[in-house]
């Protein structure tokens, strides 16, 4: 381990200034019969700027100004491939471990983050008593919940129940919130509190441990300089099934579902509802395990479709464990429905997306993924017919406004050639850019081959489509549904349309081509249009990358053509006013 690069690369972090220290040292912690052999690093460095008065030898008051000096400890555990971060502040316990991880270990954190740890709450919905485990080396006097906080509803709302520890929480709950009360139908706990009495065998002193598991992802064991407490905290959170590590989805079982992944990643939403899940076939509890999916609210409203009622319903408690009560426009009971259905979950799109990109990857020969765009990755290359073509992956194409901005993107980079880009979405244009456009679904290749995709049908696809990704043989526009299509120019990369005005504009121009005519004048161009010049039906960005390209003014005022060849200077006339009438 590099300590000297990696002092740097923390200090740069921080964003401490050069007089400030930060140093860090390197120990191998060898095996035990506990745990594998590990290595830890001891990082100290200047806190937040402090003061503190200074009462002076005149009997002045003074301030001295100072920086604490702060140390982090982290524990790297490779047969477990674990990191472990103890510090006072988050974001340095962020920065310790990101910082390691890219130093020490080679790890792209922007294209792949860390994983952590996490936390799992949903044991106290049926009992908000635990019971001590046997653990070796300890004796255990009590362990209690003190402190339980639900949502209601909504992740807005919260109710916090505090006792002593000397109180039992689930008797408190009874006696002043009902027998059947809302901590038994919490839609989810963001935060326990749990106090353990225990000694270690052998030693009579007695302790007490504390332990607050705030959501999914924080827990204070991490700020506990004493790793046996630390050690025990853990223990006992797993015991109870509170603590679940990420667990990896296997590659068999990830190529199995990865139809469904991609439908995922298509969604325009982050959210996702159990009930689409179901549809889809996929289990919750396994994607979150596996990183893919964290949960959030409840759905409050959902549809209901029976033979009385129509319409939005309103989702209610139910006294029946696992259900909710759902409720008409007007207040019919509209029957229950399974918890699982209108839970909602948020989509993990980074780790969504890498894993896709690894499944994707023995499709290519050359690999080289750069994100271009939130929706557009650069994956490589594959070899077409002996050359090499470039490979992209996009989603969300079905919506117009996605596909015309990755259309502009792909234009800067028409040098790269004639590529092919993989589609998440069944409903796409053709192109975008020069490059051809391969629905991803549609080339699977069948269950007993190696590979996920069919390579040949991938490439019978671009050679079919490489001739109009150049332009054509004539110009046209291709409708992809009624807000969709793509302009083909012969010589000129395809021009992707998102909605009825531009279709309808380039679709006149390219009859009036066709019939010989050339130009149009605005008034017929722009017939049954609010707006009086073609430029209103584009974006000032587009409409700067397309005029005198794609379409230009006529050779008489107040006329518009197609442009098919490079436009000379001599055959535009300026006009201040593109709807007057031609003299």
């Amino acid at each position: 381990i590099d300590e000297t690069a990696l002092a740097a690369k923390i200090k740069g972090v921080l964003e401490l200034k050069p007089e400030i220290s930060c140093t860090v040292k390197a120990l191998d912690l060898p095996a035990t019969e506990t745990h594998p052999a590990s290595i830890m690093l001891i990082v100290r460095h200047g806190g937040p700027l402090s003061s503190v008065y200074d009462h002076r030898h005149d009997g002045r008051r003074g301030t001295i100004y100072y920086r604490p000096p702060n140390e982090a400890t982290l524990i790297y555990t490779p047969s477990l491939r674990q990191i472990e971060v103890c510090a006072d502040s988050p974001v340095v316990r962020q920065t310790v471990s990101d910082s390691f991880a890219e130093v020490a270990l080679g790890h792209d954190i922007s294209q792949k983050p860390l994983t952590w740890k996490r936390y799992n709450l949903s044991r106290f919905r049926t009992s908000l008593r635990l019971q001590p485990p046997e653990l070796d080396g300890y004796a255990f006097g009590f362990a209690r919940v003190v402190e339980a906080e639900i949502r209601l509803g909504i992740w807005r709302r919260k109710l916090q129940l505090k006792v002593t520890v000397d109180d039992d929480i689930a008797e408190v709950a009874d006696q002043y919130l009902g027998a059947r009360n809302i901590f038994r139908r919490a839609e989810a706990f963001s935060r326990v509190a749990i106090a353990v009495a225990y000694n270690r065998v052998g030693d009579e002193k007695e302790r007490t441990l504390n332990l607050t598991i705030s959501g999914t992802k924080s827990c204070n064991l991490q700020s506990k300089t004493d790793p046996e407490e630390r050690a025990l905290g853990f223990a006992l959170l797993k015991e109870w099934g509170i603590l679940s590590a990420f667990r990896q989805i296997a590659s068999g079982d990830l190529q199995a579902i990865f139809p469904q992944l991609v439908q995922l990643h298509d969604r325009i939403e982050d959210e996702v509802s159990g009930s689409y899940l179901l549809e889809l076939g996929l289990d919750p509890s396994r994607l979150i395990e596996g990183g893919l999916l964290e949960r959030r609210d409840r759905q409050d409203v959902v549809l209901i479709d029976d033979d009385d009622l129509d319409g939005e319903g309103t989702v209610k408690p139910s006294a029946t464990e696992g259900m909710v009560n759902t409720v008409g426009p007007f207040g019919e009971d509209a029957g229950k429905r399974s918890v699982s259905d209108v839970e909602m979950f948020a989509i993990n799109g980074q780790w969504l997306h890498e894993t896709l990109m690894r499944l994707i990857k023995p499709l290519l020969s050359k690999r080289t993924a750069q994100i271009l765009d939130p929706d557009l990755t650069l994956l490589g290359a594959m070899q077409v017919d002996g050359a090499e073509v470039p490979v992209y992956f996009a989603r969300r194409l079905n919506d117009p406004k996605t596909a015309q901005r990755l259309d502009l993107a792909l234009r800067a980079r028409n040098t790269a050639g004639v590529g092919i880009i993989l589609a998440a979405s069944e409903e796409m244009p053709l192109h975008l850019g020069s490059n051809v456009v391969v629905p991803l679904l549609s080339h699977l290749a069948s269950a007993d081959e190696d590979l996920l995709f069919s390579r040949g049908g991938i490439e019978l696809a671009y050679r079919n489509n490489i001739s109009l990704a150049r332009g054509g043989v004539s110009p046209r526009v291709v409708r992809a549904g009624t807000q969709s299509g793509t302009l083909y120019i012969p010589g000129k990369e395809p021009l992707h349309l998102a909605g009825n005005d531009q279709l309808t504009i380039f679709e006149r121009l390219v009859a009036a081509f066709v019939s010989g005519s050339t130009d149009v004048y605005v008034g017929d161009l722009m017939k049954g249009f609010a707006a009086k010049s073609p430029q209103s039906a584009f974006r000032t960005k587009m409409w700067k990358d397309i005029v005198d390209i794609y379409i230009g003014k006529g050779a008489k005022r107040g006329f518009w053509r197609l442009i098919t060849t490079a436009v000379q200077a001599g055959e535009i006339v300026d006009a201040e006013d593109d709807a007057e009438t031609p003299v």
